[in-house]
């Protein structure tokens, strides 16, 4: 199954009982892309009912209804390379 991509400004819609009783109203605005989890993309997210922002799955998000300005992409993201790593394992510490 394919995704589409979103990127920032685009306008999404969460697919019905995802979040249960906490599923906000209306559409949101995704703010960011984060770094994949699981191989999945996660987007950081910001919907017109409630001033805060969500970290939301790219399949928790209705393909139908939230339009998209960039081509349909693979559900699992490509794994990235070991330079691209947003941890730096010589900065880590250990002590003795």
């Amino acid at each position: 199954m394919t995704y589409r991509r979103y990127g920032p400004g685009d306008t999404v819609v969460l697919k019905h009982g995802v979040l249960g009783s906490a599923q906000p109203s209306g559409s949101g605005k995704v703010l960011s892309i984060l770094p994949a989890a699981q191989g999945f993309v996660h987007y950081r997210v910001r919907f017109q009912s409630e001033n805060f922002e969500r970290s939301i799955r790219q399949d928790d998000i209705d393909g139908l209804a939230s339009p998209s300005s960039s081509p349909p992409s693979q559900a699992r993201a490509a794994p990235e390379s070991s330079t691209s790593s947003w941890i730096n394992s010589n900065s880590i510490r250990t002590r003795k």
